[in-house]
């Protein structure tokens, strides 16, 4: 069915998830291309409504950052369903993008993650958590810019409504969400770390068989450290850099995005690439506790990331 929506002409839909569709519409007032958010019908109740009235409040907080997607516009449709009007971005996600072209090259993956690193430090001086960063939640604006999307799951520090903290993503959820625990700054930067994993790989860091089951996964996602790189020119510092991202207890983990983005910045340099520019303000990340530390298995094995394993058959461009 085809919203009606005052002011749009909705063309087509281009996405749904699990309370909301999203269509390419025509902004006839300013004459451009959006986005729009719709409440879907069958998830119009009082947790779904307050869910994405909170992803409307948060995203609005964050426009303005060059690499989060901009809320344009908010209202109802006239059958009464909310709905938020965004940029569109006609180039899809970095998933999309990796369907296309298959894994990225290392330069461009260095470029994403300082951008989303700033736009990741941007949310956490708002007090808020995304909680779900991956490549799906990452589009690519005409200009090929990366920016930062979704925010359905983030979850505000001062709010108290629990219905939507179960929702993540298995492939992308830090070891202490998986063991419900409290998230915090760190576990944005593990999903972070494994989404440009991800980017690097052309699949998640622990992705098993067909067919597997959620229990198989946890475990590796608990136990192991990511895989070496099949790949001869990723050089070890950049798995190196990931791994710290992503490893398993959050105290080992990069402090901030913003310490995770400039050792990003530091591996461009020692590669002799552009430095990417960081935006970020410069304000603090406080207000996130970390989460507690991991008991020690009892198998005696470690929750924490040893040293990472050399990448095979590397070396620098001439």
């Amino acid at each position: 069915m085809t919203e009606d929506v005052p002011g749009y002409r909705v063309l087509e839909q281009v996405g749904e998830g699990g309370f909301s569709v999203v269509y390419r519409a025509h902004q006839e007032r300013l004459d451009r291309m959006v986005a729009l958010k719709v409440l879907s019908i069958g998830s119009v109740d009082d947790a779904a409504l307050r869910r994405f009235q909170r992803e409307s409040k948060i995203t609005g907080r964050l426009s303005g950052h060059p690499n989060i997607v901009t809320v344009l516009d908010t209202g109802t449709t006239r059958s009464g369903r909310p709905y938020i009007a965004m940029e569109y971005f006609e180039h899809g996600s970095l998933t999309d993008r990796l369907e296309r072209e298959g894994p990225l090259p290392v330069a461009e993956v260095l470029r994403i993650g300082v951008k989303m690193a700033g736009a990741l430090a941007a949310t956490h001086e708002t007090d808020v958590l995304h909680r779900d960063v991956k490549p799906q939640n990452i589009l690519v604006s005409r200009y090929g810019e990366p920016a930062l999307a979704d925010f359905g799951i983030a979850r505000l520090v001062d709010s108290f409504d629990q219905g939507h903290t179960q929702a993540f993503t298995p492939h992308h959820a830090a070891p202490e969400v998986l063991e419900g625990r409290t998230p915090g700054v760190a576990s944005d930067v593990y999903s972070l770390g494994s989404t440009l994993y991800q980017l690097l790989a052309g699949q998640p860091a622990f992705r098993g068989p067909q067919g597997e089951g959620i229990a198989q996964l946890m475990l590796r996602i608990l136990n192991e450290p990511p895989p070496p790189f099949r790949r001869s020119d990723v050089p070890p510092p950049v798995y190196e850099a990931i791994a710290q991202a992503m490893a398993k207890s959050a105290a080992h983990r990069f402090p901030s995005a913003v310490a995770f983005a400039q050792r990003l910045q530091q591996i461009q340099r020692e590669l002799g690439l552009p430095v990417t520019d960081l935006a970020h303000s410069g304000g603090g990340e406080a207000g996130f506790p970390s989460p507690p530390p991991a008991a020690e298995p009892p198998t005696g094995g470690s929750s924490t990331y040893p040293q990472p394993p050399p990448v095979p058959d590397w070396a620098p461009d001439a």
